[in-house]
């Protein structure tokens, strides 16, 4: 399964890693964000416009992107492992060329694999429109 998160200037990091919530007798329990749950059940995850995500999404994500390969979750104190079927990938847009998008930091870039698409020429958008 590949599931996605459309980062804003506004994502928040617990819809990422979870929050509280009321369940239906009013009590307060932890509901796991998109990013646990791809975690835990091996799903890919795609993070759009990545580098229009606040900084604090941009930290979180950091210990699960180096040699660790974890993520804490500060509301549960607990520290979730990828499952081995795991996989991330993240979009973005030039931060020149589209309002809004910061350049990411060339050690936070690092921790990828960057693939450049130039502007798809007209006939081949018009083909892929067609279909």
């Amino acid at each position: 399964r590949c599931v996605r998160i459309n980062n804003h200037e506004h994502t928040d990091v617990q819809e990422y890693t979870g929050c509280y919530v009321a369940d239906a007798k009013g009590s307060l329990v932890f509901r796991e964000g998109i990013l646990v749950e791809a975690l835990r059940r091996g799903y890919w995850i795609i993070l759009d416009e990545l580098n229009l995500a606040p900084s604090e999404v941009l930290e979180a994500l950091n210990r699960l992107l180096d040699d660790n390969r974890e993520l804490y979750i500060s509301e549960t104190q607990e520290t979730v492992t990828p499952h081995p079927s795991f996989r991330l990938f993240a979009t973005q847009n030039p931060s020149g060329a589209y309002g809004g998008r910061k350049p990411l930091s060339k050690a936070f870039r690092n921790r990828f694999v960057e693939v450049h698409m130039g502007d798809i020429p007209n006939k081949e958008m018009a083909t892929i429109l067609e279909r």
